[in-house]
């Protein structure tokens, strides 16, 4: 009898264990009636020099929020550029006013690192050049895989900034010093290169880019075979992937149009450049 119960205990550690395991995962993409929101486990990193805001292009990020997901698969390993409103960077406003914007910007990021890491961020106030990271999740609304200075950005509006509970954070002060080669600073050789790509390979000429990861889900595209797409992450045996259609002659746009959604890893075949 005793044995019976043995077997019993054993099995239902081992229902649970695989239960706990898929849950886990099912909860970085959650499906809500407003679209695709990645609920993200990782770093939460922030590098400043209050003493000299401009960097070179192949610092982007630099004096910026960075997010680098727990999950090596999300964005291929790429930290995040945190925004904490929506933006629309494939069709910049030209009659912006940037300075006011930048102004926005620097408030909402205040507001948020006042009423997430409070004590960090009075200690983050009297140094003048420093590192900040602390173990966070963040629930992110859109991720927007941006090419610029001939590498690609991975932009996302976050919703959600938190620590994770019981979390330790660490601040660290940077001493001043000048580099003969200011570009060296900002260099991070354990930062990927760029995204992976898949190129639409369907045995009908076409595969569909639907809205959740289901065949009876919205489709939300129909994308030619040979359309390059950007890898976000994938949900078992789908793929979330971003593309973007500019305007031109063949398709009359007035602007450039995003699509995210997920396309069966059977209709893709990796690209390489």
């Amino acid at each position: 009898m005793k044995f019976k119960n043995y077997l019993f205990f054993v099995f239902l550690l081992l229902i649970s264990v695989i239960s706990f395991g898929k849950n886990t995962n099912a909860q970085e993409i959650l499906l809500t009636d407003n679209g695709v929101i990645l609920n993200l486990r990782g770093i939460f990193k922030m590098d400043w020099d209050k003493s000299d805001p401009e960097v070179p292009c192949s610092g982007t990020g630099y004096g910026e929020m960075l997010f680098y997901p727990e999950n090596k698969d999300i964005v291929n390993g790429k930290p995040l550029v945190l925004r904490l409103r929506d933006f629309d960077y494939n069709n910049p406003d030209v009659n912006v006013d940037y300075e006011k914007e930048a102004a926005k910007d620097e408030k909402i990021i205040t507001e948020t690192l006042k009423k997430s890491f409070p004590e960090e961020y009075k200690k983050m106030q009297k140094i003048s050049k420093g590192k900040f990271e602390v173990p966070a999740t963040v629930k992110i609304k859109k991720v927007l895989p941006y090419t610029e200075c001939d590498f690609t950005t991975v932009y996302a509006y976050a919703t959600e900034l938190k620590r994770v509970d019981g979390a330790k954070s660490k601040i660290t002060e940077v001493k001043m010093k000048k580099s003969k080669d200011f570009e060296e600073e900002f260099a991070d050789p354990n930062e990927p290169f760029d995204l992976k790509k898949y190129k639409v390979s369907s045995k009908d000429g076409y595969a569909n880019l639907r809205e959740k990861p289901t065949t009876n889900s919205k489709i939300v595209s129909k994308m030619d075979n040979g359309a390059i797409v950007k890898y976000i992450t994938k949900s078992d045996d789908w793929y979330y992937i971003f593309d973007v259609e500019y305007p031109n002659e063949s398709n009359k746009l007035s602007k450039a149009k995003e699509y995210r959604g997920f396309i069966h890893k059977s209709q893709l075949k990796k690209y390489v450049d």
